[in-house]
């Protein structure tokens, strides 16, 4: 026998010939027999309508089947044995309004029978916390005196019926970047000094483009940067210089210590940001990708979720009907924000975009753009651009990977779910596709749309070191 060859199995054998077994059963009784395709199970693999058996008249009225096909029986005696349902497939068969049969049969001995699930485990609370069903042989049997016991099934459930989505385990992808390695040590020290621009203006004299992993506190400077060196000697009392460890304030639980942890991490991330071409702005609490100097675009070649692609994070968007004017320029950016979860401290990322007049101004109608934008693209378009910058930010393997030294990054937090949920069915726009990749052209807003707004000056990083 070739080896490597695809393979079927003794018990796909024995569930295709259990279901074919029971279908035959049921034509037997006079009920049509409606298979759900095996490739598509999800815990029914049929159907059977309820018909009158003497006038052959339809009623519209289904029964859910799930077929369990053995060769023996679990604790079996002569009158009875038992059958254990799964915890996921006892949660869908009790789902929804549908009667459910769970047929259990031994095809090679003609032997079926048949229990109604809902019926057994409803209001039994042990039963529930067991899953374990008692079959009587006698009075479970299924032959040709269970017709009537089908109908009462589908009289006490009603008119109409509703169905639950078919479960199916999925993935769920989170906006949650993991952070890996933090500042090993956090220097500390006193100073003279009250004001954060005070400060940096000194640090200047020494340096013109000093570091940016500082905060000022209460009369204390704190850095990921040893203070006993310039130019923060010049600016900070050294005989006072001391260190913590940064996984000390990155367990703490006392809220100022907490809270001083999330500052140094957010000016660690604002210098790594800057590494990549991007600034913060304190408008908008956001980092953006700047503008390239001749303001030709400005392209992000990154790894995504299957394969390598690429993005315009900086750009400008013409008009449609007259290329000549431009409408404004676009910049690619996110939110960020540190939260911990479980012990881990994550960096959650929320996209966004910035529009200016020339790559610097705020554009007038900057938060209208922006609300047209959010409107259009689908969740799958963020959800790239999640990915973007996770892969610009995650740390580096090999010899030579550069990685920023004070903070890194792993992968983007994942959860498996039990459930899942068929898109199409939760839009919030049957009549409109949104858009699952970024908009490549221009947004333009309708006269009801626009409105007169002053633009606001794009607030820059202190300096432009490091910039591609």
């Amino acid at each position: 026998m070739r080896k490597g060859g695809k393979r079927i199995t003794r018990e796909q054998i024995l569930g295709e010939t259990a279901v074919q077994f029971i279908g035959r059963r049921f034509l037997d009784m006079g009920f049509p027999w409606h298979p759900t395709n095996a490739p598509l199970d999800a815990g029914i693999d049929g159907f059977i309508e309820i018909r009158d058996v003497q006038s052959g008249e339809a009623t519209n009225s289904w029964i859910a089947v799930q077929s369990k096909g053995r060769t023996t029986l679990e604790k079996e005696t002569e009158v009875q044995f038992e059958f254990t349902c799964t915890p996921r497939d006892l949660d869908y068969w009790r789902r929804g309004n549908m009667p459910v049969l769970l047929v259990v049969s031994r095809p090679a001995r003609n032997e079926a029978w048949w229990m109604s699930v809902k019926d057994y485990f409803r209001n039994e609370p042990s039963r529930q916390l067991s899953r374990r069903i008692i079959f009587d042989k006698n009075a479970n049997s299924l032959m040709h005196d269970s017709p009537g016991q089908f109908l009462e099934l589908v009289q006490a459930a009603g008119a109409g019926t509703y169905f639950r989505p078919a479960p199916r385990r999925e993935r769920l992808h989170t906006n949650l970047l993991e952070v890996k390695r933090f500042p090993q040590l956090i220097y500390w020290a006193q100073t003279s000094v009250r004001d954060s621009a005070e400060f940096r203006a000194g640090l200047q004299k020494h340096m013109q483009y000093p570091p940016r992993e500082w905060i000022l506190d209460n009369k204390r400077v704190y850095s990921v940067h040893d203070l006993r060196d310039e130019p923060w000697a010049s600016m900070c009392d050294i005989d006072t210089v001391d260190w913590i460890e940064g996984a000390k304030w990155a367990s703490a639980e006392e809220p100022q210590e907490r809270r001083r942890f999330v500052w140094i991490l957010n000016e660690c991330l604002r210098s790594f940001a800057g590494k990549i071409g991007m600034r913060f702005s304190r408008e908008d609490d956001a980092l953006y990708f700047k503008r390239t100097s001749d303001l030709s675009p400005r392209v992000k070649r990154y790894r995504s979720r299957k394969q390598f692609a690429e993005r315009d994070v900086f750009r400008e968007y013409r008009s449609k009907t007259d290329p000549s004017k431009i409408f404004y320029y676009r910049h690619v950016g996110f939110e960020p924000r540190f939260r911990r979860f479980d012990g881990r401290w994550c960096l959650e990322i929320n996209p966004t975009y910035l529009f200016t007049s020339d790559g610097e101004s705020t554009h007038p109608y900057n938060e209208e753009y922006l609300a047209k934008i959010k409107s259009l693209e689908g969740s799958g378009a963020v959800g790239g651009c999640v990915v973007m910058f996770s892969s610009l930010f995650r740390d580096r393997e090999g010899l030579f990977a550069d990685n920023y030294p004070h903070l890194g990054f792993g992968t983007l937090l994942e959860s498996e779910l039990e459930v899942g949920i068929d898109d199409k069915f939760w839009s919030r726009d049957d009549t409109k596709k949104l858009a699952e990749e970024p908009l490549e052209e221009a947004v333009e807003l309708t006269d009801t749309e626009l409105a007169s707004r002053t633009p606001t000056l794009f607030d820059e990083l202190d300096h432009d070191e490091g910039d591609e």
